[in-house]
């Protein structure tokens, strides 16, 4: 069970210390057994600790004083704010795979289906700046391993990763997204609606407390768990230097498999990928490759084939050739992208045209909003861009 009020605030009131972040905090609780103890260890205990100077003994001594327990009243009521909960390796729902770690969180918080943690998954990385073919390759496989039964972990932020969990929701699979920062940011903005539908049918996780901003260092550490929650790690377009090649050292440091996806020779965003397929990473051109070397099954389930997408005739303008559909669509996108033309059209209008529930048609839009072929206008209402 995920802790209480009570067990949690002592630990936030550590954990919300300046300069005490999730090593330090299990560094601690390793030595002293609880953060009461920690808080009520002397001061020249605290400082035989390696890494513990004169000043962050000094910080941690004043955990139980009045700035502490406000800093830690907000942060309690920023969980609460976005729904969220605290795990610890006692709780049940605490992923086994962080547990063999040799710096493993003591401390996570989650936002979301916490039965997402026990699923069998892949991660997915890549760049930041993808193109095209990298997006739309990102979302049809992760849709693809979603419907082999999946869940796709992958690190929140615009791009490779955005299209990776934006995939599995449309798939109606399970996603996960790994933060480098606390369960109530949300990073980057553009971000927003994913982070909601995250929330609402995935799961959000972290272990940086409350209120942590996206700091630049927290973000390699957060790969270490994409890949640990994962069985392998896939790489959708990653160029030379790149942050995902993190995930790539974790993944290959924690004994899992490596998948890239070919690129372009003369392609930037694909130089790091390539690279990973000349050093013996696995060649993905479709999920079966992943599904092959994960449990020896070569097929993905089936996508199908889907007739040409024919507008309402309501909705038939003499505007000109409507955009063909994009390739790689899920069924539900398909259907979305069926009902939507040049005139914005409600959520509620696309979900009852498209014969689809409001849940599906969200993802779907979602999906869709990400390839930057739908655009949202105030009032819930969409149309194809």
């Amino acid at each position: 069970m995920p802790l209480s009020s009570a067990a949690l605030e002592p630990l936030l009131r550590l954990s919300t210390v300046p300069g005490i972040g999730p090593g330090r905090l299990a560094q601690l609780l390793r030595r002293f057994g609880s953060a009461e103890r920690v808080m009520a260890a002397s001061e020249a205990e605290v400082g035989e600790l390696p890494g513990f100077g004169a000043e962050l003994v000094r910080r941690v001594s004043e955990a139980s004083g009045t700035r502490a327990r406000e800093r830690t009243a907000q942060a309690m009521e920023r969980l609460e704010k976005v729904g969220a909960v605290a795990l610890t390796p006692d709780d049940r729902a605490y992923p086994d795979a962080f547990r063999t770690l040799a710096d493993a969180p003591f401390l996570l918080f989650a936002s979301g289906d916490l039965a997402l943690l026990g699923r069998p998954a892949v991660g997915i990385v890549g760049t930041r700046e993808p193109t095209p073919y990298g997006r739309e390759t990102a979302g049809r496989l992760a849709g693809d391993l979603a419907r082999a039964g999946y869940a796709v972990v992958s690190g929140m932020a615009k791009g490779i990763d955005a299209s990776a969990h934006a995939g599995a929701l449309a798939a109606g699979g399970d996603t996960v997204g790994v933060l480098g920062h606390g369960i109530d940011r949300v990073y980057p903005r553009e971000n927003a609606r994913l982070f909601e539908a995250m929330r609402e049918r995935g799961l959000l996780l972290t272990e940086l407390p409350p209120g942590e901003e996206p700091r630049a260092g927290n973000f390699p550490r957060r790969n270490r768990l994409i890949s640990a929650l994962s069985e392998g790690v896939l790489v959708v377009e990653m160029a030379a230097k790149s942050g995902a090649q993190h995930t790539v050292t974790y993944a290959l440091e924690q004994g899992k498999e490596v998948f890239a996806v070919p690129g372009p020779i003369g392609s930037a965003v694909s130089a790091g990928t390539n690279q990973l397929l000349k050093e013996g990473a696995r060649l993905v051109t479709s999920a079966a490759d992943v599904l092959e070397e994960l449990r020896g099954v070569g097929r993905a389930a089936p996508v199908g084939s889907r007739p040409a997408p024919q507008l309402p005739p309501d909705l038939e303008a003499d505007l000109g050739p409507e955009p063909v559909e994009p390739d790689g669509l899920s069924a539900e996108e398909a259907k979305t992208w069926a009902v939507l033309g040049r005139e914005p059209l409600h959520v509620d209008e696309v979900a009852a045209a498209a014969g689809l529930a409001p849940s599906g048609v969200l993802a779907a839009l979602l999906g869709l909003e990400l390839r930057d072929v739908v655009e949202s206008l105030p009032g819930k209402r969409f149309r194809r861009r």
